[in-house]
C-alpha cells in the first residue's frame, strides 16, 4: 500500500492522518473522475437499444464491463488501496461504453456525426481536467481546514466533492453549451441526443 494511504505510525502525528486522508479522497475522487464520459453516455446509447425492444445487447456489454472491473479490482486493490477500486470501476465503465458503442455501430444505429464528436471531446476533456484539479486541490484545501477540530476529514472531502462538482459543471456548460444539456430533460427522445438515428 503507497505511503501517502498508511495509516500507521504517521496517524500518532496530530494532523497526520487528516492530511493522509484528504490525500487518499482526492485520489479515489480523480480515479473516479476518469470515468465520468462513459457515466454520462452510457445511460443514452442503451437506450437506443431499449427503444428498439433489444434489452440483450446492453445487457451483453454490462456483463463483460462487470467481469473486466471485478478483475481489475483484484489487480489494484492490492498497490492502490481504495483508489484502484475507483480506477476499476472507471476501467469497466470505460469497457462498457465501448462495446453499447461496437455494437450500436455494427447495427447501424449510430453514426458519428460532428455534433457527437464534439460533445464526447468536451466531457473527456471537462472529465481530465477535474482528474487534475483533484489532485492539485487536495493539499491547499486540506491545509485550509487544518486548524478545523469536528469533522475535518468529513469537510475537506465534502469540499473536494462540491469543488469537483461545480468546477465540472461550469467546464460541461462552456464547452459544450446549455443546450447541450436539455438533451437529457424529460420530454426528449433518444433521437434527439447526438449520434442517434431514428
Amino acid at each position: 500500500m503507497p505511503a501517502s494511504f498508511s495509516v500507521g505510525p504517521a496517524a500518532a502525528i496530530p494532523g497526520s492522518f487528516a492530511t493522509a486522508d484528504a490525500a487518499a479522497a482526492s485520489a479515489t475522487l480523480a480515479a473516479y473522475a476518469i470515468g465520468l464520459l462513459p457515466f454520462v453516455l452510457i445511460r443514452s446509447l442503451s437506450a437506443t437499444f431499449f427503444a428498439r425492444g433489444d434489452t440483450a445487447t446492453p445487457v451483453k456489454a454490462a456483463l463483460i464491463a462487470a467481469a473486466v472491473n471485478i478483475a481489475f479490482k483484484i489487480l489494484l486493490m492490492g498497490p492502490l488501496a481504495q483508489v484502484g477500486l475507483a480506477l476499476a470501476t472507471s476501467i469497466g465503465a470505460w469497457i462498457n461504453l465501448v462495446l453499447v458503442v461496437w455494437f450500436a455501430a455494427q447495427a447501424g444505429l449510430i453514426t458519428f456525426d460532428a455534433r457527437l464528436k464534439r460533445s464526447i471531446l468536451g466531457l473527456a476533456g471537462a472529465g481530465v481536467a477535474l482528474a487534475l484539479l483533484l489532485w492539485a486541490a487536495e493539499r491547499p484545501i486540506a491545509g485550509f481546514f487544518s486548524s478545523a477540530v469536528v469533522l475535518r476529514d468529513l469537510v475537506v472531502l465534502g469540499s473536494l466533492a462540491a469543488t469537483g462538482g461545480f468546477v465540472y459543471s461550469g467546464l460541461i456548460l462552456l464547452l459544450l453549451g446549455p443546450h447541450w444539456l436539455s438533451g437529457f430533460s424529460r420530454g426528449h427522445d433518444v433521437a434527439a441526443l447526438p449520434g442517434a438515428k431514428q
